[in-house]
């Protein structure tokens, strides 16, 4: 069973979210390309996916 999770932030909460997703995401992206280890990949890529979700959601509630 999923739940949700509802949070509310001030815009520049919000803002700062973003900034802290987009470094982790260029992170991640940097080491799924240099990393050789496939199962170590498969799950890196999963993680990605779920945070780019994340960060889409943070940048649809208006933060810039």
């Amino acid at each position: 069973m999923r739940s949700g999770m509802n949070l509310e932030i001030a815009d520049e909460e919000a803002r700062e979210l973003r900034i802290a997703l987009d470094i982790r995401l260029r992170e991640m992206r940097n080491e799924l390309v240099h990393t050789d280890d496939h199962a170590y990949r498969d799950d890196l890529r999963r993680s990605l996916e779920r945070l780019e979700k994340v960060a889409e959601k943070v940048s649809g509630s208006g933060a810039r």
